[in-house]
């Protein structure tokens, strides 16, 4: 047994070593400072690896960060050595590991993932205490919001992505407060943003509504169930600068029964030119006596969104299940006043590519 975990984490090194090679300089030209490394490519070792890069403690605004980007690139332009000890201080990693499809025993199961670890802060130059371990299972219930108690100390920082800055929680719980893979989807809205209502849906920590803002919308409401994601969204986007209440909106509450509240309401307001729908895949929120199942509700509120878009209006509607079966025709409205657009592909980003990660739509209403 040793024999062969030894023989799998030189694949995993192999492996790892070929993408960050590739990934970094792709990352650092993009102004991306955390990415997916690994993905379950080898079937063997059924982890994914995503590196985070903080930016130093006193960096605080998007100017600051600008500014100390270029003045690094220009340093690393000039083959400063120093710059990479640097880096890799403020260089850590969530190696998650998956269900397999066959039982380990617990404690070869661990000693195996740390393994992995420490091959994974060999490539990345970082410590290993670095590397911080995290299983992902299928989760039921609360489980996506459970704390995390095997970390001993929290994990904490500042990214920034295509010039926005995201708080970034490596430690608390199963996810940061960031996903990845709708980069290009979230440069995408700050694009097509200016001047639009942005109605943000399942927001959880917001980066949607931070890359909107960035893109002028004229008005950008917010809504989750939890209070930690929406204070987690109001430091996002005072991070940025976006700090006026009356045009940037957090509503906490059930979003199911948000649509229908508004789907009534004849304030203008509540109606919207840009609609996002990225909603998890099954919920049942103590908070509420709503159960989210997507894979059954997706069509309602699909419609239920479409019902509150302005003319002209555009919603973007997103799953990372892989059992819903969507069909256009399900749609009210499909093929006469609306066109739906499957826009998966163009909305995958590079250190995704070949991953299933997600699925996307565009959905516009005629004028």
């Amino acid at each position: 047994m040793e024999h062969k975990d030894e023989y799998q984490a030189e694949l995993f090194v192999n492996r790892l070593k070929k993408k960050y090679k590739e990934l970094r300089k792709w990352a650092r030209k993009n102004r991306i400072s955390c990415f997916r490394l690994y993905d379950r490519d080898i079937p063997e070792i059924p982890v994914s690896l995503d590196v985070y890069e903080f930016l130093p403690e006193d960096i605080t605004n998007t100017l600051e960060c600008a500014r100390f980007l270029s003045e690094q690139n220009a340093r690393i332009a000039e083959n400063d050595v120093s710059v990479e000890k640097e880096l890799s201080a403020r260089r850590y990693a969530v190696l998650y590991l998956y269900e397999r499809p066959y039982k380990k025993p617990q404690e070869e199961e661990e000693n195996w993932l740390s393994l992995m670890a420490e091959k994974a802060a060999e490539v990345l130059h970082t410590d290993c205490s670095h590397i911080i371990k995290k299983e992902r299972r299928m989760q039921k219930g609360l489980s996506q919001y459970t704390k995390n108690e095997n970390i001993p100390a929290a994990v904490k920082g500042i990214v920034q992505e295509q010039g926005q800055l995201f708080k970034i929680d490596l430690s608390t719980y199963l996810d940061t407060g960031l996903f990845f893979d709708h980069r290009p989807l979230r440069a995408h809205i700050r694009d097509t943003a200016s001047g639009k209502s942005v109605l943000n849906l399942f927001c959880y920590t917001s980066s949607f509504s931070v890359y909107a803002a960035q893109g002028n919308a004229r008005r950008i409401e917010s809504a989750d169930l939890s209070n930690t994601y929406l204070s987690w969204s109001k430091e996002n986007m005072t991070l940025n600068g976006f700090t006026d209440k009356n045009k940037y909106i957090f509503t906490k509450g059930d979003c199911v029964q948000l649509l229908n509240e508004k789907k009534s309401s004849a304030n203008p307001d509540d109606r919207f030119d840009i609609i996002i729908l990225d909603p998890p895949t099954f919920s049942n929120s103590k908070s509420t006596q709503t159960i989210l199942d997507i894979n059954r509700q997706w069509q309602n509120l699909v419609n239920d969104c479409i019902a509150l878009l302005n003319p002209g209006g555009l919603l973007y509607f997103s799953t990372n299940s892989t059992r819903l079966s969507f069909s256009q025709e399900l749609i009210t409205g499909a093929g006469t006043s609306l066109t739906v657009t499957d826009i998966t592909a163009q909305s995958i980003p590079k250190d995704f590519e070949g991953s299933k990660c997600h699925r996307a739509w565009k959905i516009a209403l005629k004028k």
